[in-house]
């Protein structure tokens, strides 16, 4: 069987590989590993010695038992009281994992806080902002295991992703997904 030689011109050739390239370029990928992508975190708290190990995102989508579980760890120690933690933080503890390559758990100093547990905070001085984020579930004070602590300040200013308090005292930095500021 003989085999028929293809011949193109320099034109043609380039026409078809700059097509292909646009086609690739522009194309959407329905396959998208974004859409596919599992999330998954480790929080721990010490106050009662609960973990969360696992994806709390699937295939795009939130998990809500995850999720249930989360804001349970993430509730108020003073109170028990428990909030819907915004998803977006959730991401946020994400992309500074990935960011870091951080493997092990979060330790979850402080996630909800409910408002009567904030107006005692400021009744005995410590140092909490009397409209915190953490009364919306979009704030979380945070320590890491093998990370230093200046490093990951650092790298959490760089994401401008949202607030950063920065607390060496006390071995933690505040995240939160509100405006981008930093104390």
């Amino acid at each position: 069987m003989a085999h028929a030689e293809v011949s193109y011109s320099r034109r043609t050739f380039l026409f078809f590989s700059a097509a292909a390239a646009t086609a690739l370029v522009i194309r959407p990928d329905t396959s998208s590993a974004a859409v596919a992508a599992t999330r998954m975190l480790a929080l721990h708290t010490r106050w009662s010695d609960e973990s969360f190990v696992g994806p709390y995102l699937e295939q795009g989508r939130y998990l809500p038992t995850a999720l249930d579980e989360i804001n349970h760890l993430f509730r108020d120690r003073h109170c028990e009281a428990e909030h819907r933690i915004d998803v977006r933080l959730l991401d946020l503890l994400y992309a500074l994992k990935l960011r870091t390559d951080y493997r092990s758990s979060f330790e979850v100093v402080c996630g909800y806080r409910s408002a009567a547990t904030n107006r005692m905070l400021l009744k005995r001085g410590e140092h909490v902002a009397k409209d915190s984020l953490h009364i919306k579930g979009e704030a979380v004070d945070v320590r890491f295991n093998g990370l230093p602590l200046a490093e990951a300040h650092q790298i959490a200013l760089d994401m401008q992703l949202g607030g950063v308090g920065y607390y060496p005292g006390q071995n933690f930095i505040h995240l939160d997904v509100g405006p981008v500021r930093t104390w």
